[in-house]
């Protein structure tokens, strides 16, 4: 076992906070760091955002004073709004931040369109960030590193202290010990060389333990080498779907293979299946559009 994937503290200064995304959980993570300052990693996504201020207010963290989003994507930001809105009422303000490339994605929310899961809230007053900027929680210094490829605006957060390091959705969703579930190419703006300009890079950090929005805290000899599996897995789906070119709008017949080629025997195909009929058809997209077919 080289992971921690449920709810609750993950070192002495960070808890993992389970989304319970359509109420499931195990789908997606927000982490709150607390040195004498309490920051959250990622927004969660907008109907479990109640939840979740409840979640914090157990911990004696809400309203935390920063929220840092690792990228633009509607299930890391649309609970922030929400945060913002119960804060006011208690008079106080959460800092957001994101990557300066991010500002005008947040701004306009209408780039998750394409996952169909609307409406979205735009988010704004967003403080930029860039590579190697600090933000110091007075205690626990987190250093920031643009890791783009799944999206433009993408980054990863390493806590200095604990050489712990947040990548979000940079390297894809392992969300349990045995496989990825799936590769890190998402619409609307998937770039594959940046994406392995990013793993490059991330294999340079001094960090020992890492986490992921889907899904879990990931530390001994693994936390270096789910790099290399999220290459090797993102080269696998490619090719399936370089080598199915003609059938990619056949959505039933490119589920039906990515079960058959990436998910191993010991998987409930039932279950997978229906996860499938989501997710295939945003990486088509992410696919098609970086292939410009």
């Amino acid at each position: 076992m080289t992971s921690i994937r449920k709810e609750g503290k993950i070192n002495e200064d960070t808890t993992l906070i389970d989304v319970m995304m359509l109420g499931l959980p195990g789908g997606v993570a927000i982490y709150l760091v607390e040195g004498e300052k309490k920051c959250l990693i990622d927004g969660g996504n907008g109907p479990e955002a109640r939840r979740l201020v409840k979640v914090l207010q157990k911990l004696n963290a809400f309203p935390p004073d920063i929220i840092i989003v690792t990228h633009f994507h509607f299930d890391h930001t649309q609970g922030i709004p929400y945060f913002r809105k119960k804060a006011a009422k208690l008079n106080k303000k959460i800092e957001v931040m994101a990557s300066q490339t991010a500002i005008p994605l947040l701004e306009d929310q209408s780039f998750n369109d394409i996952y169909g899961i609307g409406p979205y809230k735009n988010i704004v007053e967003v403080t930029p960030l860039k590579e190697g900027d600090r933000i110091d929680l007075d205690g626990i210094k987190l250093k920031i590193f643009e890791v783009p490829g799944h999206s433009k605006d993408h980054i990863a957060i390493l806590d200095e202290k604990n050489k712990n390091i947040f990548v979000g959705d940079a390297i894809g969703v392992k969300a349990t010990d045995d496989f990825f579930s799936s590769p890190p190419f998402m619409p609307p703006f998937f770039d594959k060389e940046a994406y392995y300009n990013s793993i490059n890079k991330l294999k340079k950090i001094d960090y020992k333990t890492l986490c992921l929005a889907h899904f879990g805290y990931i530390y001994d000899k693994e936390a270096k080498d789910i790099l290399d599996e999220s290459v090797s897995t993102f080269e696998k789906w490619w090719k399936l779907f370089e080598d199915n070119i003609e059938k990619l709008d056949d959505i039933d017949y490119m589920v039906d293979k990515v079960l058959d080629n990436c998910y191993p025997e010991y998987i409930d195909k039932k279950i997978a299946k229906i996860r499938l009929q989501n997710s295939v058809p945003w990486l088509i997209n992410s696919f098609k559009t970086y292939k410009k077919i």
